[in-house]
């Protein structure tokens, strides 16, 4: 009688495991990244989104509601209006950085004409 006890009580045991694996199993993680690099700056400026979400429930293959679909475009809307402002502000910086280059040359450039005319 004992072990007809012990014996229902290891294969409960086993059967509760068993059911509750598929379930811890279904813990997924998703990650986007998307970097961005304006190859005229000067300075290496790089900017990185990461997207992270995390799905532990037993509904994970269901379709997304109407809700949760808006939010995740507002989202996106959003990350791509600041990737967009970054990238232009990148942009700003290198051409402002290519203006100050150009004025100094043209600086030595006269520096060096009145060098010359000194000279002679």
């Amino acid at each position: 009688m004992k072990s007809k006890k012990l014996f229902a009580a290891v294969l409960g045991s086993i059967v509760v495991l068993a059911l509750s694996l598929p379930v811890m199993a279904q813990n997924t993680t998703q990650s986007t990244t998307t970097a961005t690099q304006d190859s005229t700056a000067p300075v290496a400026a790089q900017t990185t989104t990461t997207t992270t979400q995390d799905t532990t429930s037993s509904d994970a293959n269901l379709p997304m509601t109407k809700g949760e679909m808006k939010d995740q475009k507002r989202q996106q809307k959003q990350e791509e209006k600041s990737a967009r402002a970054n990238a232009k502000e990148q942009k700003e910086d290198a051409k402002a950085t290519k203006d100050q280059a150009k004025a100094l040359k043209q600086e030595h450039k006269s520096m060096d004409a009145q060098e010359k005319a000194d000279a002679e």
